[in-house]
C-alpha cells in the first residue's frame, strides 16, 4: 500500500488578489514561506505520506522557481484543467502513466489555500480511514444559524432572507479528502461524463453512491477566499512556528 498526497493547483485564486498581488493565490507568501510550500510541509508531517503531486496549469509561469523550494518528494504536473475536478482527474491520470496505482493505494487531496493544516487533523484523518478501510474528509459542525437567501433580481439588489435552514447534521467540508486513488480516478471520471456538480473529491465519490467519513478538523484549517485571510492565517502560522 502507498500513501501520496496530490494538491490541485490549476487556478488562479480571483476573489483573494488584490491591487498588490497579481500572482495565483498559492504563490503568495506569507510567514516566510508560499502557500504552496507552507502545504506542502504540512503533508509531508505525516510520514506515512509518501509524496506530494502538484496539478498546476500547462503555461503557468511561476512553478518552476517555486519547484526548488519545495523538495525532492515534490513532483510537478503540469495537468491543470478548466475546474478542480478536472485537475485532480488528469493529475492521478498523470501519476498512473509515471508509476502504475494499486487497488490498495490512497491519495490525499489538498487545497494549496488551506495551509493551517494541522499534524495531529491529518494523521487523525489518515488513522480513521485506514482503520475503516473507507474514504473520508476533514470537516467542522456548521456552530452558526443557516439562512437561505431569496434568488438576488440584480447586482444592486440587497439579499433577503427566505428561510432558516437547520443545521443539525450539516458539517462545512476541508480538506484533506483521503480516498483509495483508482477508486476516485473512476469517480471523477463517472461525475464528468455525466456532467455531475463536483465541488469536491467527497462529491464525486457520493456521485458513485459511497458515504465518505467525516473526521472532525479544526476551525484554523480554513481556506484562504478573501485578501484579508491572509492576515488572519499568517497570525497562526507564526504563533504556531514558535511552540
Amino acid at each position: 500500500m502507498s500513501l501520496i498526497a496530490l494538491i490541485p493547483a490549476g487556478g488562479v485564486g480571483e476573489r483573494a488578489l488584490d491591487e498588490h498581488h497579481k500572482a495565483p493565490k498559492q504563490y503568495r507568501v506569507i510567514a516566510a514561506k508560499s502557500l504552496l510550500q507552507h502545504s506542502v510541509e504540512a503533508l509531508l508531517s505525516d510520514a506515512r505520506v509518501e509524496a506530494v503531486h502538484i496539478g498546476v496549469a500547462a503555461e503557468d509561469p511561476y512553478i518552476e522557481e517555486e519547484a526548488a523550494k519545495l523538495g525532492a518528494a515534490v513532483t510537478i504536473h503540469r495537468s491543470g484543467g478548466a475546474s478542480r475536478a478536472e485537475t485532480v482527474l488528469q493529475t492521478l491520470q498523470a501519476i498512473n502513466r509515471q508509476q502504475l496505482l494499486e487497488a490498495d493505494d490512497w491519495v490525499l487531496v489538498h487545497d494549496a489555500a488551506r495551509p493551517g493544516l494541522a499534524p495531529a487533523a491529518l494523521s487523525a484523518l489518515i488513522d480513521t480511514c485506514l482503520a475503516q478501510q473507507s474514504g473520508g474528509i476533514l470537516a467542522l459542525p456548521v456552530p452558526d444559524t443557516v439562512k437561505r437567501a431569496l434568488p438576488v433580481g440584480d447586482a444592486a439588489s440587497m439579499p433577503r432572507i427566505e428561510a432558516t435552514v437547520p443545521r443539525q447534521g450539516l458539517w462545512l467540508a476541508q480538506t484533506p479528502q483521503l480516498f483509495k486513488a483508482l477508486e476516485l480516478k473512476s469517480a471523477l471520471q463517472k461525475a464528468l461524463t455525466e456532467r455531475a456538480e463536483i465541488t469536491d473529491e467527497a462529491s464525486a465519490m457520493e456521485w458513485v453512491g459511497q458515504q465518505p467519513l467525516l473526521v472532525r478538523g479544526h476551525a484554523e484549517n480554513f481556506k484562504i477566499t478573501w485578501p484579508q485571510d491572509f492576515h488572519m492565517m499568517e497570525q497562526y502560522l507564526l504563533q504556531e512556528s514558535e511552540k
